[in-house]
């Protein structure tokens, strides 16, 4: 039962998602086989909780597995409510992650969670639930509707508060948004989950300095916040502001040298301020963890340009056109060959 706490999926070093989505998925089949006595309702929770564990272990590709699971125990006893959450997030999870964007399954979430919120009506969760599923439906009324409701009901409920926060930033309300983001923060004493979370949810909306507010308290709270200071850094970058944005970067990958996209930042800060050669060290590095990175390679290609690297030019061209399709980036590296083998002759 998650109401009224966070989710374990959602930490303080976990950039938040632009619609929260569900913590689960399914994969195995589950033969619901259920004895006529009383540990009946035993046997039907044992197969909801082997259900979820498969499905925390095999992911999305078992989802229509999962659904079988979760349809048969409702069918058992449409009672169950924690049946109908599975079900309800396994038809978002389709929807979100499959090639095919089927309204049908919408619906079946729909009709899930209007099951839990008709026997239960103070489910916090399933209202919660409800209202990601209706803004994907693009029934804002509603969802925010469902939002409110789920607050009042759990007002430290996190993933409802972000979900919010983001409609609030979606429409255009930013001065609300940082109103309400403030006083979210008395139902979190001294927890740094939320300052990440809303940071985060600033960031992606563009506000990039409520974003940073956020982001620096975190840090007294958190001992190692590698994902935070990159944060941070994006956010400086955005800004145009490189000096403090190469010393979050510096300090995200002190604390998690596997933060490679640290070193995207530092390159083009670096590049931003005309120091080319450590541009350079830095998008090497970057481009070792993530060779097929087309951007990164078109980019690098041009620093060894401009630092009169032509031979590891040519190969980071070669690089660009074998990595990619795009015609785009393929004519702009052979035209870059070009000019670098008429130069040569010369």
């Amino acid at each position: 039962n998650r109401r009224g706490r966070r989710q374990n999926w959602t930490t303080a070093e976990v950039s938040t998602a632009m619609r929260l989505r569900a913590a689960f998925v399914i994969p195995v089949a589950i033969l619901l086989i259920f004895p006529a006595s009383a540990s009946w309702a035993d046997s039907i929770e044992e197969s909801y909780a082997r259900t979820v564990q498969t499905l925390n272990q095999e992911g999305f590709a078992g989802i229509d597995k999962a659904l079988s699971a979760f349809e048969g125990m409702i069918a058992a006893n449409p009672g169950f409510v924690k049946a109908r959450l599975g079900a309800a997030d396994a038809y978002l999870l389709k929807h979100e992650f499959s090639g095919k964007k089927d309204r049908h399954w919408l619906d079946a979430a729909i009709r899930h969670l209007d099951a839990v919120v008709e026997k239960d009506p103070r489910n916090a969760e399933a209202l919660f639930k409800r209202a990601v599923v209706r803004f994907s439906l693009e029934n804002q009324e509603g969802a925010v509707t469902d939002l409110r409701k789920s607050m009042e009901i759990s007002p430290s409920f996190l993933d409802a508060r972000i979900l919010y926060l983001q409609h609030l930033l979606a429409t255009k309300k930013s001065d609300e948004a940082a109103r309400f983001a403030e006083s979210s923060l008395a139902f979190f004493p001294n927890d740094p989950a939320p300052l990440k979370a809303f940071g985060d949810a600033f960031s992606q909306g563009k506000g990039y300095a409520h974003a940073l507010s956020f982001y620096k308290r975190v840090i007294p709270l958190v001992p190692k916040a590698p994902l935070t200071h990159l944060a941070m850094g994006k956010a400086y970058q955005n800004m145009k502001r490189c000096d403090p944005a190469i010393d979050s970067f510096k300090k995200a990958l002190a604390q998690n040298p596997d933060l490679v996209e640290s070193h995207f930042g530092l390159a083009y800060c670096f590049g931003e301020k005309g120091l080319l050669n450590n541009a350079v060290g830095h998008l090497e590095a970057y481009s070792r963890k993530v060779p097929k990175d087309v951007s990164a390679l078109n980019n690098l290609a041009i620093l060894y340009e401009q630092t009169g690297q032509n031979q590891k030019a040519r190969l980071a061209w070669l690089r660009v056109k074998q990595a990619t399709e795009d015609t785009t980036y393929r004519e702009r590296a052979d035209r870059h060959l070009h000019k670098l083998l008429s130069a040569e002759k010369e």
